[in-house]
């Protein structure tokens, strides 16, 4: 799937592939926390950042290493059964935090997970719908755009057919981005393949790290910029339901 979804993508934009084609190396660590409400309600926190680790210079113009975006995201889960869930979010992006040039965005989103299992693999299907409101720093003004995302993923212990304690498994994804509404480079704007191994601590939560490539279409010449990140998240999920007393 991941090789199928990639040469898709391949075939969208290399006929508009250019000189002005740019690609980083860089690093984005993670951290997602799970924890649960009530019997069908859960929470998720999930930070990141994502970071250039090195500067180079492109037909005259300096790309230099720095923090690229920081990313907040805390949604609500709404679980209608082990294989069906929903869920929404209000999402915090800063683009170049820490730099003069940044910028925020504004993103709402609500999504749909579908899962099923085939032997030792678990898929899931995930479609997102968000409003983007992106700061314009010359007017000041935040315009509405809509961008629609499905994820295709696989997971798979390496151990046995259930994830234990002390075991380890694979996860990959491969996401597609359509941007719908207000500006866009392109209706088909980004491309998130990745792979990762994971290592499961029990209590303490799972450890994964892997790469990820990201493909997006970065200006109305259809130019692509393709970052190859190593991507590292610690994965938690905490109940606080109390336990109920026994009878004497």
């Amino acid at each position: 799937m991941k090789k199928i979804a990639f040469l898709m993508f391949l075939s969208v934009f290399l006929s508009e592939i250019k000189a002005q084609n740019l690609t980083f190396y860089g690093v984005l660590p993670a951290i997602s926390q799970t924890g649960r409400i009530t019997e069908r309600i859960d929470y998720n926190f999930f930070v990141s950042t994502t970071i250039d680790m090195f500067s180079q210079t492109v037909n005259n113009q300096a790309f230099p290493a720095r923090d690229l975006q920081l990313y907040i995201q805390p949604s609500i889960i709404y679980k209608f059964s082990p294989n069906l869930n929903t869920s929404f979010s209000y999402t915090y992006q800063r683009n170049n935090p820490l730099s003069d040039d940044y910028a925020n965005e504004h993103r709402l989103w609500q999504q749909v997970i579908f899962g099923h299992n085939a032997q030792k693999l678990r898929f899931t299907h995930r479609v997102r719908f968000e409003e983007r409101f992106i700061e314009n720093r010359v007017t000041n003004m935040y315009p509405l755009a809509t961008r629609l995302r499905y994820q295709f993923a696989a997971n798979m212990p390496l151990q046995g057919k259930t994830l234990d304690k002390n075991e380890f498994y694979l996860n990959t994804y491969n996401e597609f981005y359509f941007s719908l509404t207000g500006i866009k480079n392109a209706t088909y704007s980004e491309n998130w393949s990745y792979l990762g191994l994971g290592y499961n601590f029990g209590k303490m939560g799972r450890l994964e790290m892997g790469y990820l490539l990201q493909f997006s279409v970065r200006n109305m010449q259809k130019d692509i910029r393709m970052f190859n990140l190593v991507q590292t998240t610690w994965i938690t999920n905490f109940s606080f339901s109390l336990k109920k007393k026994k009878k004497e």
